[in-house]
């Protein structure tokens, strides 16, 4: 049965109803029931609340006010201060409930007398019923089982219970909040599929072995832990393990003195600090399966796969990267063609392309635009879709439009360690130079494995206030081989610092990445640097060091 057989063969139910097509509100509630209490709803403690909550208030009659700050505040319990546009939990959440609910009615739930969803884009579940003989045949039974499987696209992390050491059972509240927001945390990365605490203690009691802890939970990663406490300190344990070989990937001990502290607050900023190490996209489990990626064969990468080899490229640069990477994304969205994130990255692919200037590049902008569209309409909720989309308008030179996106984008996830650096790196070369620099600078400290050519817009930040020497300290970071704006940005400096022996030397290296680049140097330096004034100035550094290639404005 496809979605539109599926559609067209159930009716809407109204609570209270009595027929098999207008399920009562008993039937919905022991559907639910139902749902919470099978081991193959994989969905945390807070997302099963999420759900309870939405259908109970939608049966009482108080469907109108199933809003995300009502949510926020009833579940998760969030201060009356609470704004969504700044803070996307909910939203997250909720997409992470409706993939939960796919993927119970696609592997277990096919036979159900009920079915329960949240359509996008509303927190209102929806009851619907099977008409007469809406079942679904063992064949399709079974097909619709391995469509399932496939659903959680990126590797899996199993959230075990943390231990309890303090001495103190009362202190099992603290554990267990702190795990749940750990939870809320990884929910945050649309590439991971998380199972929570609760379905992995009912396989962790009885198992020792992380290998068959992974069997047994299907998953790859296990993140493991314990808290102590005493009257003075907290310290939080925190291991990342590969379940697969059984080595330790990550470890670390938070210790916070209680005196100072608000212990809700520590929560969140361990919880999060954690998140960043693992998760992000260039974090220990992403770099972890990158390596393992590359050695596969093109013919054998499903999207993930694709995706990580985008995410390699960013921080690597090279030719061989970015050709894998653009090989990986075309063959996944034409295994996948719904795919946003695929489609937004293969966009952001052919958006290189012309930006750098790369060979067969004269027709990419058509499709940059064509893909960056689609996938925007397929995935808005994914906030590197959004930044994606937002960086079309950038590549386009349409400032309004772009700073439309980009704030929308930032809202999605105003805390997302390494998309924010992106945001900011944009956001400077668009000339918030203030602004930018500030997300730039949280990416930076927050993490220890950022893409070099974040150093780029540090670089030019201070280049345009004259302070050359903290503007090449900059440039030194940004170290990738074979793009011709590392040596561009040292030359400058260095021309506008008077060290023209040594300008020469990063003028050879220009010339070896880019030969025609004196023929194109306004074009390919106004493509990123939207500022006609910092162009000129970058120009007038490039002349000190001894490359003149045009003459420009400073000075008129």
């Amino acid at each position: 049965m496809n979605s539109n057989q599926s559609s067209n063969s159930r009716q809407k139910a109204v609570p209270g109803g009595e027929n098999h097509s207008n399920p009562s509100a008993d039937a919905i509630l022991e559907q639910v029931n139902r749902i919470l209490d099978s081991p193959e709803f994989q969905a945390t403690g807070m997302m099963r609340a999420f759900l309870r909550f939405v259908v109970e208030e939608t049966l009482a009659g108080r469907a109108g006010e199933l809003k995300g700050y009502t949510i926020a505040i009833k579940v998760y319990g969030r201060k009356s201060d609470f704004d969504a546009t700044y803070d996307p939990l909910v939203r997250i959440q909720a997409g992470k409930l409706r993939r939960a609910l796919e993927r119970y009615y696609l592997v277990v739930g096919e036979r159900d007398p009920l079915r329960i969803d949240i359509p996008k884009g509303a927190y209102v579940p929806v009851f619907t019923a099977p008409a007469s003989g809406d079942i679904l045949p063992l064949k399709q039974q079974q097909n619709s089982q391995a469509t399932a499987l496939s659903l959680a696209n990126g590797p899996s992390i199993a959230v075990l219970p943390f231990k309890n050491l303090t001495g103190d059972p009362e202190k099992d509240y603290f554990v267990a909040g702190f795990v749940e927001e750990l939870a809320i945390e990884l929910a945050r990365y649309e590439d991971f599929h998380i199972i929570d605490s609760h379905l992995a203690s009912s396989f962790a009691d009885d198992v020792n072995d992380s290998k068959q802890l992974a069997l047994e939970l299907d998953t790859h990663f296990l993140l493991t832990g314990s808290v102590r406490m005493n009257d003075r300190q907290m310290k939080i344990s925190i291991t990342l393990t590969d379940a697969h070989s059984g080595e330790q990937l990550w470890g670390e001990h938070f210790q916070r003195d209680l005196m100072a502290v608000n212990l809700i607050a520590v929560q969140e900023e361990i919880a999060k600090e954690t998140v960043t190490h693992i998760v992000s996209e260039y974090g220990i489990i992403p770099q972890r399966l990158a390596k393992e990626s590359r050695r596969r064969k093109p013919t054998n990468l499903d999207t993930y796969d694709a995706m990580l080899r985008y995410y390699y490229f960013q921080t690597q640069q090279t030719r061989e990267a970015f050709s894998a990477a653009f090989q990986a994304l075309e063959q996944a969205i034409s295994k996948d063609p719904e795919c946003g994130i695929a489609t937004a990255m293969l966009a952001s692919m052919h958006g290189n392309r012309y930006m750098l200037d790369l060979p067969r590049s004269a027709d990419t902008l058509e499709r940059v635009v064509e893909l960056a569209k689609k996938a925007i309409k397929l995935d808005p909720d994914n906030q590197l879709v959004r930044v994606i989309h937002a960086w079309m308008y950038f590549v386009l030179n349409d400032k309004d439009r772009f700073f439309a996106e980009i704030e929308k984008a930032l809202a999605l996830n105003p805390k997302s360690p390494f998309r924010i650096g992106g945001i900011g790196f944009f956001i400077c070369l668009y000339g918030e130079w203030e602004r930018g620099k500030a997300l730039l600078d949280k990416a930076i400290n927050q993490n220890t494995n950022v893409p070099n050519w974040y150093y780029s817009a540090t670089t030019l930040y201070f280049y345009r206030l004259n302070d050359y020497h903290k503007a090449y300290e900059e440039a030194l970071k940004y170290d990738i081989e074979g793009i011709f704006w590392a040596p561009l940005l040292r030359a400058a400096a260095l021309g506008q610092l008077g060290r023209k022996a040594e300008a020469q030397q990063q003028l050879l290296l220009l010339k070896t990445c880019r030969p025609d680049f004196e023929n194109k140097a306004r074009e390919l330096i106004s493509r990123y640097v939207k500022e006609d004034e910092l162009v000129d100035h970058i120009l007038d550094g490039l002349c000190k060091a001894g490359l003149c290639v045009e003459r420009f404005s400073i000075g008129k």
